[in-house]
């Protein structure tokens, strides 16, 4: 009986994705490159004013890669109101952004254009 729910759970997990996956459908309010390191930008953008610290989320065999998310109304709303994936690249760092370019901007200013 316990194989047969556990079953069900995970054909069913796409019907019950949870709060990141919303941001998937979606275009991305910035996506560009920041002379800035993936720790700096990421250590700014905990800190930030008007803003409750996000989720922090790595997996383990790709410790290039963060995604910090910021949950509205606190975790057990489970209402995600941005999202931030950043990637290390050779000269700094990747921004994808799902967050008011304002707000990303001030911890990950844009490349200068050559």
């Amino acid at each position: 009986m316990k194989m047969i729910a556990a079953a069900l759970l995970l054909l069913s997990a796409p019907a019950l994705s949870g709060p990141l996956s919303k941001f998937d459908e979606k275009e991305p309010v910035a996506d560009y490159d920041t002379p800035a390191s993936i720790g700096d930008v990421e250590r700014c953008l905990i800190d930030m004013d008007g803003w409750l610290a996000p989720n922090v989320y790595r997996q383990p065999d790709r410790p290039d890669r963060v995604t910090l998310v910021w949950i509205a109304g606190g975790v057990g709303a489970g209402k995600a109101a941005a999202r931030i994936d950043l990637s290390v690249t050779p000269a700094g760092t990747h921004v994808r952004s799902w967050m008011p370019a304002k707000q990303a901007l001030a911890c990950a200013p844009m490349r200068p254009a050559s």
